[in-house]
């Protein structure tokens, strides 16, 4: 029997069409337009258009003759269209009630036809919440912002960022080698573009681990083409390989392996700084009395020398993960598929573990195992997620909305969480369950705190089993949306624990998630966006509300239980450090 859900409905609007896009659309960046013919059924060709059906563009970038537009042209069978029939398209079959995407929101942006024409053939409803685009992109644009070098000579005012492209690309490259005193060097080349100018050049420095010598070079100022024409150059002339190509292997160049770095954290800041009080403080609740002292000597003396003390080299520890991550690449690669080794493959692999032995380990070598490589991953993960946590300025308001409100506790520190990968597996696993989503939640989790190495550097794992009421048990991680119901899962002997704030997609069906109503339940849910930009769409407990007794609960269960079946459900988004006062 069909389904009459508007989603499902949606889903089928572009089905079995292949849709590019090519240049600047006004209004729309590509990332906006990919959403929106994958949840209307279609795939995006962000690159290859050669299978494309329909290639969306404007009649100026027409006329430039792009690769991609050449291309489309040579193919019969792909027509190239603008970007009103895109929405014409998919507005004559959106069903009410379904979301729409709605355009850039920039008043310098000249849009071809009438702008207010387009709006409201999108559904624009001046009633409705802020526009959710908006927010997404000052929030990218303030990311690119923060990735800009910190010894760039930023003038005061200056309003600059690295650049992205149509396509997500950020032109921010990385490269690392072992230099003739057997020290590590490091290369960084970005493009940069100053928004109130709209002018772009680039900007590099090289550094030597053990030196306090660099060198800096800033581009010529001017157009975006000739900007990236420089930033390809030198990235070509270090690394021997083309910008587009820079994840073949090749030694062409002078012996440079790019990296892809942590995205969210500047690699260039506080080269040596104190281990903060309460990352200190967390690991001591993680590793118990004793352990803690152990956990960090072993850091020292099995090789790695990143610490000094309490004192932590960032620099040392941002690029020896970075390098890590790509021998997990490489290795990984080698298990998929062995014949794609090649004698540059094996050779960076064996130049990656020379430089992670130069930079981090003292008389050893890292051993050719994936496992081996893991683990070490791990280890400098825990650590980089500890030492980088930033202490948030939503504490007052999370702590009073959604602790002190549920729980007889104190919050020593909360830490807001970004774990690589996992915001991109949530969206990829919401759109492969696109027809059965729309019920996300911030929810706690409470565990053990000798679990949290674990948890922190490998995520919450689906494959346990967790009791739902004492009786049936299912795979799953258990959520409650009580912190009091949470906290008996971690209490320590000190009154001290360790929780996490996460962000849950339940669905609307059973099988993505199990739900067992407990006696008191709150009595309305809110729109959690009142606590950052970020949870617009996620709801949170409306505590003014209060709570109330519920109608069927389960005999043996006071409070309500989660169970999220596949931990690409899940989102790590606050740790609290907590003081639970028993009684």
């Amino acid at each position: 029997m069909a389904s009459d859900k508007p989603v499902e409905k949606l889903a089928d609007t572009l089905k079995g069409l292949v849709i590019g896009a090519s240049g600047t659309i006004p209004g729309y960046k590509h990332g906006q337009i990919k959403r929106m013919v994958e949840r209307c059924g279609a795939k995006f060709a962000s690159v290859n258009v050669s299978k494309c059906t329909h290639l969306v563009t404007t009649e100026d970038y027409l006329k430039k003759k792009s690769k991609k537009i050449n291309q489309a042209l040579e193919r019969h069978d792909c027509q190239i269209v603008n970007i009103d029939w895109l929405l014409k398209k998919i507005e004559k079959h959106t069903p009410e009630g379904v979301e729409k995407e709605e355009p850039e929101n920039d008043e310098d942006t000249k849009l071809t036809g009438k702008k207010r024409e387009r709006e409201s053939s999108l559904g624009d409803d001046q009633n409705s919440s802020p526009k959710k685009m908006k927010d997404e992109i000052q929030i990218n644009l303030k990311n690119l912002s923060k990735l800009v070098d910190k010894e760039y000579p930023k003038k005061i005012g200056d309003t600059l960022s690295v650049w992205e492209d149509e396509t997500g690309l950020i032109w921010d490259a990385t490269l690392v080698r072992v230099g003739l005193k057997n020290q590590v060097e490091v290369f960084r080349i970005q493009l940069l573009v100053h928004h109130e100018s709209q002018t772009f050049h680039t900007w590099d420095i090289q550094y030597q681990f053990g030196s306090s010598e660099n060198s800096k070079s800033i581009g010529d100022m001017g157009s975006l083409e000739s900007a990236k024409e420089t930033f390809e150059e030198k990235f070509q002339l270090y690394s021997g390989s083309a910008w587009e190509d820079r994840h073949t292997p090749n030694f062409k160049g002078e012996g440079w392996i790019p990296l892809q770095m942590y995205r969210e954290v500047p690699i260039d800041t506080d080269e040596i700084s104190t281990l903060p009080a309460s990352v200190e403080n967390v690991l001591k609740i993680i590793f118990m009395p004793g352990n803690l002292k152990k956990y960090l000597d072993s850091l020292n003396t099995n090789g790695r020398n990143l610490l000094r003390g309490t004192k932590v080299d960032k620099k040392k520890l941002l690029i020896g993960v970075a390098v890590l991550g790509k021998l997990m690449e490489l290795t990984s690669m080698d298990s998929i598929n062995p014949e794609l080794r090649s004698s540059n493959h094996l050779q960076w692999k064996k130049e990656l573990r020379r430089i992670y032995a130069t930079l981090i380990l003292k008389n050893q070598t890292l051993l050719d195992s994936k496992d081996t490589i893991r683990q070490e991953l791990e280890s400098l993960e825990l650590l980089v997620k500890l030492r980088n946590a930033s202490k948030i300025q939503e504490k007052k308001c999370l702590s009073s909305s959604l602790v002190m409100s549920q729980i007889s506790q104190g919050v020593i520190s909360i830490f807001r969480l970004e774990r690589p990968g996992e915001a991109e597996r949530f969206a990829q696993w919401e759109k492969a369950n696109l027809a059965n989503i729309g019920d996300q939640r911030l929810l706690w989790h409470g565990s053990k705190s000798s679990n949290f190495a674990g948890i922190l550097s490998q995520g919450l794992r689906g494959d346990g089993i967790v009791s739902t009421d004492g009786k049936h048990f299912v795979p799953g991680v258990f959520f409650a949306d009580m912190a009091t119901k949470s906290a008996g899962y971690c209490r320590q002997k000190n009154g001290q624990a360790l929780m996490l704030l996460c962000e849950v997609e339940l669905g609307t069906e059973s099988a993505l998630s199990r739900y067992h109503l407990g006696f008191t339940v709150h009595e309305r849910w809110r729109d959690a966006g009142y606590i950052h930009p970020d949870f617009k769409g996620c709801k949170v407990p409306d505590i003014h509300a209060g709570t109330k007794t519920a109608n069927g609960a389960a005999s043996n269960l006071y409070h309500s239980e989660y169970i999220a079946q596949s931990p690409a459900q899940i989102r790590q988004r606050y740790l609290f450090h907590v003081n639970i006062r028993s009684g």
